[in-house]
């Protein structure tokens, strides 16, 4: 993403900054602030991930630009977890190969985007964790291992069931409590 469009990205965002601002398909998306309930998953997902990544020395971001390569689309996920003092694009964007896990909680208007568009964005960007909340579906939806620009295993659980986070992580996430 380079030239007219990265620089109306920067002023929107400038412009912007309470609204999620992403680029996809060349075009810039502005995404109004979550509603009690997907605030109340984020939340969740915070006080699941907290102990772990504090454990490691990780650090949890909500709201950062992650940066997949010059051409490629810029999401912000609900949450990233980063190693402490990721590589950074300038101050807004992290690298999707520096971070640890990236959290989305699916929204009616994100369904297609955070299923079919982002895990091959986020696969060619390096990112060795996508995980994805699914409170329309009561699912919760992990991609690892990236590798030629798709994820190499997705796993699924539904309902109640713990979903269990590969390595580096190697615990497991309860979700019984999240519907």
């Amino acid at each position: 993403m380079a030239g007219p469009l990265e620089e109306r990205f920067r002023s929107v965002r400038d412009l912007l900054p309470e609204y999620r601002v992403e680029t996809a398909h060349g075009r810039i998306v502005v995404n109004e602030s979550g509603t009690w309930q997907h605030n109340t998953l984020v939340f969740q997902m915070v006080c699941r991930l907290i102990g772990p990544a504090v454990e490691r020395g990780w650090e949890i971001w909500p709201n950062i630009t992650v940066y997949l390569g010059q051409n490629a689309d810029r999401y912000v996920p609900d949450l990233a977890v980063v190693p402490r003092r990721p590589r950074m694009r300038m101050e807004h964007a992290v690298y999707g190969d520096a971070t640890v896990l990236l959290v989305d909680i699916v929204t009616a208007g994100s369904v297609y985007e955070d299923y079919h568009v982002k895990p091959g964005e986020y696969a060619r960007g390096g990112v060795p964790l996508y995980l994805l909340v699914d409170p329309l579906e009561c699912t919760v939806k992990l991609f690892g291992r990236p590798e030629g620009g798709k994820y190499g295993t997705e796993i699924l659980v539904a309902g109640a069931e713990p979903l269990i986070l590969p390595a580096p992580w190697e615990f497991a996430v309860e979700t019984r409590e999240l519907w």
